[in-house]
């Protein structure tokens, strides 16, 4: 949602998980006005305003009979071609339908070199999503960070990948959780794309937005964005004995 607010990035998402897609605009709704999605917090130009903006720039992969990576690829393709799509999201790996012959090790590699061809070849920025396996705990109790090398079945998630990260939910003394994220960038494949390190952000509930400290923004990035593209053009910022730059 950042960067499609900021850069103007469409995106398109393979998200079973997020069914019926109502419940998934909420989500998007509340991240883009900086409001709950409830008729006591919003209005009905909030609504209109995210509603068109979500239609023009966020787009679903919907084939409840092939769930293969394939397919999917194929209609996202299509959305390169015909909506002009610069971010393609798998949220999670574990619903794509895995059809293999050899060892799940080999196979994973191959569904890999098939992301990063597409990705490479359209111009576009693949997120995959995958859970870990079931970790455990330390000597206080706490659940450990999981790394790239915990996703369920192969250490090719930590080969294969440009960048890998774990989002990992704090907790307490009482394993209560907080809204204290840590995000461990765990692998960039190239210096010249970042360094490694650990981010700590927290969680705004109102809104599902990540930052840095407790001052929440719940400013509508819409509203924002317009505000800071206009231009005052009641004082020219030329020479006027020159000719104007247009």
């Amino acid at each position: 949602m950042k960067m499609n607010v900021l850069y103007g990035w469409r995106a398109a998402y393979f998200t079973p998980e997020n069914y019926p897609l109502k419940y998934h605009y909420s989500k998007l709704f509340e991240k883009l006005i900086g409001k709950r999605f409830t008729a006591k917090t919003a209005t009905e130009m909030d609504y209109e305003m995210a509603m068109q903006h979500i239609r023009d720039n966020f787009f679903y992969i919907l084939n409840e009979d092939d769930f293969t990576v394939d397919s999917m690829l194929t209609a996202a393709k299509i959305l390169v071609k015909t909506r002009g799509i610069k971010i393609l999201v798998v949220d999670p790996y574990n619903r794509l339908e895995h059809q293999y012959k050899d060892s799940e090790t080999q196979y994973i590699s191959r569904f890999l070199d098939k992301l990063t061809s597409f990705a490479r070849f359209n111009d576009v920025l693949v997120i995959l999503v995958a859970h870990p396996r079931k970790m455990e705990r330390d000597t206080t109790g706490k659940l450990k960070c999981p790394t790239l090398y915990d996703i369920s079945g192969s250490s090719n998630f930590y080969n294969k990948c440009d960048y890998g990260f774990t989002v990992h939910r704090k907790t307490d003394g009482n394993n209560t959780l907080l809204n204290e994220v840590e995000v461990h960038w765990q692998k960039v494949k190239f210096k010249y794309l970042g360094n490694g390190g650990l981010s700590e952000l927290k969680y705004n509930f109102v809104n599902g937005r990540f930052q840095k400290d407790t001052n929440w923004d719940n400013t509508n990035w819409l509203v924002k964005n317009i505000e800071q593209q206009v231009i005052d053009y009641s004082e020219p910022s030329w020479n006027q004995s020159e000719t104007p730059p247009f």
